[in-house]
């Protein structure tokens, strides 16, 4: 039985997170490639299923309101402006309590009237919600995703297993086609000596 010397441990432990560093990559890719089809085809009805469509009318038409008569009397703009304003606030507060109950990464709180209309504003911050809970799905749901870990792993517990040369690599073999990734090996390391 041969063991495994220092410098082929080296070596196929840097093989080891080479390999499992591209193929987490590429799931990765492929991940937000699923969660960007998902969340445009739920993007549209994503309002409806956060229940703030209506609001989102409404502060629609305020805005438009608010667009339209920018140019007349100071009072008019200012009672407008409001007006956005605090359904506005009423829209960030609706979509803040989902933000918390879902755990989203997306802010609510950066519109500015005089920056944002708030349609576009809301439907940006929605269509960034929509894209993290498909992420999220689409994570969950790729089986080679949660694989990669605990394959990794395993493939490091054969090398520091202390096992011989032909076993760790028989063994490695097996460990990387479980995680789907290509690893070469020569014939001449996987033949059993007697």
């Amino acid at each position: 039985m041969k063991p495994i010397r220092s410098n082929e441990l080296l070596y196929l432990n840097k093989v080891i997170e080479d390999k499992f560093y591209a193929k987490r990559r590429d799931v990765e890719t492929e991940i937000s490639q699923q969660a960007q089809t998902l969340s445009d085809k739920a993007g549209k009805h994503f309002p409806k299923e956060l229940k703030v469509e209506g609001k989102l009318k409404t502060l629609d038409q305020a805005y438009r309101q608010y667009a339209d008569f920018i140019q007349s009397k100071e009072r008019m703009e200012n009672d407008l402006r409001n007006k956005v304003k605090n359904l506005a606030n009423q829209v960030r507060e609706h979509l803040d309590k989902y933000r918390q109950s879902r755990n989203w990464n997306v802010d609510f709180d950066n519109f500015d009237l005089r920056d944002d209309n708030p349609i576009d504003y809301f439907d940006r911050k929605i269509r960034e919600a929509c894209f993290e809970e498909a992420k999220n799905k689409a994570t969950k749901e790729h089986k080679v995703h949660h694989l990669l870990n605990s394959q990794e792993e395993y493939a490091k517990n054969i090398i520091y297993s202390g096992g011989d040369i032909n076993t760790v690599n028989i063994e490695l073999k097996k460990a990387f086609n479980d995680a789907e990734i290509e690893f070469q090996l020569p014939k001449s390391l996987t033949m059993i000596t007697a």
